[in-house]
């Protein structure tokens, strides 16, 4: 009796963490990054709105956990950058690391190094994005560009519904190289509220071992029943943001999301962004000699400096 009373307390606590903070990584240490938000607010606020062009995006943000926008600015990027990675490609230059499993190819370099007008990126509308959503100054903990590439199979790790189990106040954002269509398999995320209704069912199912069938280990099993369930769900949306090069797609860290398996004779360039709000104003000049590589999936202490 003692056993099954932890059992549904600790279910309870969990999916409450999740409820309240938008994170996954335990009820213990979701809220020091909820409250280093709030000191950002608090000592650091930002108060301007975005342009019309982003603040329509921002408010499906804030309901959905997934938006996207195209700006002038952000085209004009991502079609300078494309074309000095073909420039680079066509000389030869070893631009990725051998493909791995799951048909992605990881740049080699640093990208903000690599490719300066990315700061251009963070100073129009992306920056005013993240500024707007957090409402206090934002900073770049990684960014790591890939080329996806079709792989024969089924789909594999991240190519699977999954949360990336980090903070709540994380923002992902995905920036597209190049247009994109479904059969380039950009990101597909379900919005925050059906994804934290799984994410209760799975808590419960776990707890009462009804998931066991679905997989021989704890990550093939909620995997499975992620699958599964979306699937079968006619009411489930779906959100596949695609366009022209240069589109930008925020998400929340901890929606379920999967991404990553073009279709035969696709590819896919994109680069993805993990960002944290900051508690002063931080000058992007600092990226171009330490660069944005990643070295960790998230930071132990959100104040840190990076």
């Amino acid at each position: 009796m003692i056993t099954q009373l932890k059992g549904i307390l600790s279910e309870l606590l969990e999916y409450r963490s999740i409820r309240r903070h938008r994170s996954r990584i335990g009820w213990r240490d979701a809220p020091r990054y909820s409250r280093y938000l709030a000191r950002c607010r608090r000592e650091a606020p930002v108060t301007t709105k975005p342009e019309d062009e982003v603040a329509g995006s921002l408010d499906v943000f804030r309901h959905d956990g997934i938006t996207s926008f195209h700006t002038a600015t952000t085209g004009d990027v991502a079609a300078k950058m494309l074309s000095s990675l073909e420039a680079a490609e066509r000389v030869g230059r070893q631009l990725w690391k051998p493909v791995d499993d799951y048909g992605s190819r990881v740049y080699a370099g640093d990208p903000w190094l690599d490719f300066p007008e990315l700061e251009r990126l963070f100073q129009a509308s992306l920056g005013d994005f993240l500024t707007g959503y957090f409402g206090s100054p934002f900073k770049i903990f990684y960014g790591m560009m890939y080329r996806s590439e079709h792989m024969e199979g089924s789909r594999a790790g991240s190519q699977l519904w999954h949360s990336d189990s980090g903070p709540g106040i994380c923002v992902n954002v995905m920036f597209y190289l190049q247009d994109t269509t479904p059969a380039h398999s950009p990101l597909e995320a379900i919005p925050w509220a059906q994804s934290l209704s799984l994410y209760r069912q799975e808590k419960h199912l776990m707890r009462l071992q009804a998931l066991d069938k679905l997989g021989n280990n704890k990550r093939e099993r909620i995997t499975r029943f992620y699958t599964d369930r979306i699937a079968a769900d006619d009411s489930t949306l779906i959100h596949q943001p695609h366009g022209p090069a240069g589109l930008v797609v925020p998400f929340l860290n901890n929606t379920l999301h999967r991404g990553g398996y073009p279709a035969k004779g696709h590819s896919r360039t994109a680069i993805v962004f993990h960002c944290y709000p900051s508690h002063r104003p931080v000058d992007l000049a600092i990226y171009r000699t330490q660069g944005i590589t990643k070295t960790a999936p998230y930071p132990n202490d959100p104040a840190e400096e990076f």
